[in-house]
């Protein structure tokens, strides 16, 4: 099943790179290349929407070529969204915006792994006038995995890393004494064989060099 998985995931993306070398009207994919976002059979993944750029807007979202989701925001001090139109096979979802930044995104709640899919987000501002329709069009490929990535913090990689630097620093340490000792043992023994070939004088010999 994993391997149907990465077939699905190989397959959008290759038809997203493809959609992209195509004009606007026809294009599968706008922009840049789509974010990617890996999330865990029956978990929750945000797939990005435009800015919030009016006090009342309209989100549309759509897995590939159809909508599967319209929300429209009314923001007064509050904020009323309203559900349109939604397949019946397709997951629960909501849209959060966060007021501080004005960032939106739709939540896909308790994934399932046919939920794996290319998703684009629309949005059209409603009010204030004029009314017009968003050209930001944030696209997500989300690919369900039916068991867990194992993830690790920042912490932990910065632990490894140093583990293995320090690892590599004693080896390196290890292997220059080998290498010094090795060449001290070496000089030693030349010094000793170029000491034994030489030819000393003896005492007698030089005594007679002495008299004649």
């Amino acid at each position: 099943m994993r391997l149907q998985q990465m077939k699905t995931f190989v397959i959008l993306l290759s038809l997203c790179l493809f959609h992209i070398t195509l004009t606007k009207p026809h294009s599968m994919c706008h922009g840049n290349l789509p974010a990617v976002k890996y999330v865990a059979l029956n978990n929750n993944v945000p797939v990005a929407c435009p800015t919030l750029s009016g006090t009342e807007m309209g989100f549309k979202l759509y897995k590939g070529p159809d909508k599967v989701m319209s929300i429209y925001v009314n923001v007064n001090n509050t904020l009323d969204c309203k559900h349109g139109d939604s397949p019946k096979n397709f997951c629960p979802s909501h849209l959060s915006v966060n007021l501080t930044d004005n960032s939106t995104n739709f939540i896909l709640l308790n994934v399932t792994v046919n939920i794996t899919g290319l998703y684009t987000c629309e949005a059209e501002k409603n009010f204030p006038p004029p009314f017009e329709k968003v050209e930001q069009m944030p696209q997500t490929i989300v690919f369900v995995e039916e068991t867990p990535r194992i993830e690790f913090c920042q912490q932990d990689m910065y632990l490894v890393l140093w583990l293995v630097l320090g690892g590599m620093a004693i080896y390196g340490v290890l292997m220059s004494c080998v290498v010094l000792r090795l060449l001290i043992n070496r000089n030693v023994r030349e010094c000793r064989q170029k000491w034994q070939g030489v030819q000393h004088p003896t005492l007698q010999s030089f005594c007679i060099d002495t008299i004649g």
